[in-house]
C-alpha cells in the first residue's frame, strides 16, 4: 500500500497538469471561435466594450486556473483523491458555459457562472491544502501558518456575493447597460487580484525551497561538529 501511495503522489502532478492543459486548450479554442464569430464585437459601442470585457474575464480566468494548478502541483505534495481527477472537468464545463454566455445581449447568468467558478476553485484549493498540511514535505510552508478559517475566505465571499447581486441587477434593469459594464470591469479586476495573489504565494514557495538546502547543510554541519 505504501508503494501505491508513493506512486500516486509521484505521478499525479504530471497527470493532473496534462489533463488541465488539455481542458484549458479546448477553452481557448472555444473562446477564439466565439470571438471570431461574434460580429457585434467589431463595432465600437457599449455592447462591444462589454463583450470584450467578458472575453477578458474568460481569458484571465483561464490564465488564473492554469497558474493555480501549476503552483499547486509544483509547490505542494499531497495524497490525491478521485475528486482531484474529476474537478478539472467540472471547471472545464463551467468555463465552456461562461464562453457560451458571451453575447450581444448581456445576461446576469454570466456573472452567476463566474461566481460558481470562484466557489469551485476555492473549494478545491481548501481541500487540497488540508491534505497537503498532513505531508512532512510541506512542513516548511505550513509550519507557522494556522489552518484556514471562514475569515480567510472573506474576500472570496464578498466577490461571489457582489457577482450574484450584480447579475440580479443586470437582469432586473436590462436597459441600464452601465450596470453590466461596471460588473464586468469589477470582474476583470477581481481576477487580476487573484493572479497577483497567486504570484505572491508562488514567490513564498520559491523562497522556502531556496532555504531548504541551507537549513539541511546547517544541520549536517552541527551533526558533524
Amino acid at each position: 500500500m505504501n508503494k501505491m501511495r508513493n506512486r500516486a503522489m509521484q505521478h499525479f502532478p504530471s497527470v493532473l497538469l496534462t489533463l488541465v492543459s488539455i481542458i484549458q486548450a479546448l477553452a481557448l479554442e472555444l473562446l477564439w471561435s466565439k470571438t471570431v464569430e461574434s460580429d457585434f464585437l467589431w463595432t465600437l459601442d457599449q455592447q462591444s466594450i462589454v463583450g470584450w470585457g467578458m472575453i477578458g474575464v474568460v481569458m484571465l480566468g483561464i490564465v488564473q486556473i492554469w497558474v493555480w494548478y501549476s503552483f499547486m502541483v509544483m509547490g505542494f505534495t499531497w495524497l490525491p483523491s478521485l475528486r482531484d481527477s474529476s474537478f478539472p472537468f467540472v471547471i472545464g464545463l463551467q468555463e465552456f458555459l461562461l464562453i457560451h454566455l458571451i453575447g450581444e445581449q448581456f445576461s446576469g447568468a454570466f456573472l452567476y457562472v463566474l461566481a460558481t467558478i470562484f466557489i469551485t476553485v476555492n473549494w478545491i484549493t481548501h481541500s487540497s491544502l488540508k491534505r497537503a498540511r498532513k505531508e512532512p514535505e510541506n512542513k516548511l510552508f505550513f509550519g507557522d501558518r494556522a489552518p484556514a478559517t471562514i475569515r480567510d475566505f472573506k474576500h472570496t465571499i464578498i466577490i461571489v456575493v457582489l457577482f450574484v447581486l450584480s447579475g440580479l441587477l443586470a437582469d432586473t434593469f436590462i436597459e441600464q447597460s452601465w450596470i453590466a459594464l461596471l460588473a464586468i470591469v469589477c470582474a476583470n479586476l477581481a481576477l487580476l487580484f487573484q493572479i497577483l495573489n497567486s504570484r505572491r504565494i508562488w514567490l513564498i514557495i520559491m523562497n522556502l525551497s531556496e532555504q531548504e538546502p541551507e537549513d539541511e547543510s546547517n544541520e549536517s554541519q552541527s551533526e558533524s561538529s
